[in-house]
């Protein structure tokens, strides 16, 4: 775990600025986009390989992959102190086996490279995972595992919320309402970018990106978590 704890002292000192994140030089202008490999942007129905699609469908957007990942960030988005980032979103039939999740970044997500990374991630078998990423150093925070409150995906389009909260020295990974993991954070408390993992070969419609404040205080955590 002792990568982690330097991973989020790395992201407090490497943090993006609203200039840094307002540079971008192609896709859609209100967020930031950086793929794994070259590939086409398409809005349309027609989707072949080496395309990725982007389009807005209100509530929300529709975003599908092809060859390659992406990882996507609203602008001018930093979040600090206390704070959640809860996303639903509604997984398409025929999904990869590739994960999809939250991931907060330091740095300018626009780079190719990104910054410190910090990933909670789900597949559509329903299984969970946290990993940690600086340069080209990656470390599994908590390998792959099963949640019995997660069913694997069973052919139609499905919603998920997904959640990551940061409070107590932990950030928590909660989801359809069920917390399924935690990674301690050592009390750093860093300005951070959240936003968005997609894999390879998935077909997901995002209705809510929702940046959370929580007023209230903390709830203990149980014994030994996290």
């Amino acid at each position: 775990m002792r990568l982690a704890l330097r991973l989020v002292a790395c992201l407090a000192l490497t943090v993006p600025t609203p200039a840094l994140l307002s540079a971008q030089d192609a896709g859609p202008s209100d967020w930031i986009h950086r793929l794994d490999g070259p590939q086409r942007l398409v809005t349309g129905d027609s989707v072949r390989a080496g395309d990725w699609l982007y389009t807005r469908m209100p509530p929300g957007w529709h975003l599908t992959t092809t060859d390659q990942g992406v990882s996507t960030f609203p602008r001018d988005v930093m979040v600090q102190g206390r704070w959640g980032i809860e996303v639903e979103l509604f997984l398409f039939p025929k999904p990869s086996d590739e994960p999809f999740g939250i991931v907060v970044e330091s740095n300018d997500p626009s780079g190719p490279d990104g910054g410190a990374a910090l990933r909670f991630l789900m597949r559509q078998d329903g299984m969970v995972s946290a990993t940690a990423r600086h340069g080209n150093t990656e470390q599994v925070l908590v390998p792959w595992k099963r949640d019995s409150t997660i069913a694997a995906h069973k052919g139609g389009v499905e919603r998920h919320v997904l959640r990551v909260l940061h409070e107590s020295g932990t950030l928590a990974f909660s989801v359809d309402g069920t917390e399924v993991l935690a990674v301690p954070t050592g009390g750093a408390n860093p300005r951070a970018v959240p936003g968005l993992r997609v894999g390879p070969g998935l077909n997901l419609h995002i209705s809510r990106f929702d940046v959370i404040t929580p007023l209230a205080p903390p709830r203990p955590r149980p014994s030994g978590a996290g």
